[in-house]
């Protein structure tokens, strides 16, 4: 072997065997730990169970307030006969532009009252690449998932499958 084909072996190595969601990053992983070797493993995230039942943490504010104009508690608070009681809080189509809600709803009624949808599984993967710098995906990611949710043929679960591996 010469210096150089030592070389070259790892770097083809890490390109063929790529590692397990958590053990590193998504940018990482899909381009074969190439572009930042360094960056070392991730965190996973909080589910959107997590999520939706703890408005008062999310990262850009209160997820939604009450008709009182408190902070609701979970998504119970929220609800009553007549349906969605909250407002205010981040809209869906605030942080997706692409694939829109057309009823242009609030993250936190969409992750209350779409439970298991694509929507629910996208504002968990959000939030915990908002408030973890070291969680799986960036925000970038995120966005950039959701409006190609197999990432230019690199994800071939379903998008709710892939989700579920980033969180505990």
């Amino acid at each position: 072997f010469t210096k150089a084909g030592l070389l070259a072996s790892p770097i083809l190595m890490s390109v063929v065997s790529r590692p397990a969601i958590g053990a590193a990053c998504l940018s990482n992983m899909l381009s074969g730990n190439l572009s930042d070797p360094d960056r070392g493993s991730c965190n996973l995230g909080l589910s959107p169970g997590y999520w939706k039942n703890h408005p008062d943490v999310w990262p850009m504010g209160a997820a939604s307030y009450k008709p009182d104009g408190s902070i609701p508690s979970g998504c119970s608070a929220c609800e009553d006969s007549s349906g969605w009681i909250c407002s205010g809080g981040p809209l869906f189509n605030s942080y997706f532009t692409t694939r829109q809600d057309p009823e242009n709803r609030t993250m936190h009624e969409m992750i209350c009252t779409m439970p298991g949808s694509e929507q629910f599984h996208i504002i968990a993967a959000l939030l915990n690449a908002m408030t973890d710098p070291n969680y799986v995906l960036s925000v970038a990611q995120v966005k950039a998932l959701w409006a190609d949710p197999t990432l230019g043929g690199s994800i071939t679960t379903s998008l709710n499958d892939f989700l579920d591996s980033t969180w505990t």
